[in-house]
């Protein structure tokens, strides 16, 4: 397993919200996953500007239900 981080969206309707980022796209993008509505195979593309590193770097889980449930034991208020 990998080590990515977690990061807190500053920006757009999902503002406070907690995700993993899993990449960069091509253009500098981060790929952004929660587990729920943007899922390993779908992940989020969100400006780098528009988030803020927590500090904290989590094991990539290999499930969507996975990734929800490291974003919920991880004591980041999203």
């Amino acid at each position: 397993m990998r080590k990515v981080s977690a990061v807190i969206s500053k920006a757009g309707s999902d503002c406070g919200k907690v995700y993993l980022v899993v990449g960069y796209d091509g253009r500098g993008y981060a790929l952004c996953v929660d587990g729920k509505r943007h899922k390993l195979g779908s992940p989020k593309s969100k400006n780098v500007r528009h988030i803020k590193a927590t500090g904290t770097e989590v094991e990539l889980p290999g499930t969507d239900a996975g990734v929800v449930s490291a974003i919920a034991r991880l004591e980041i208020p999203s």
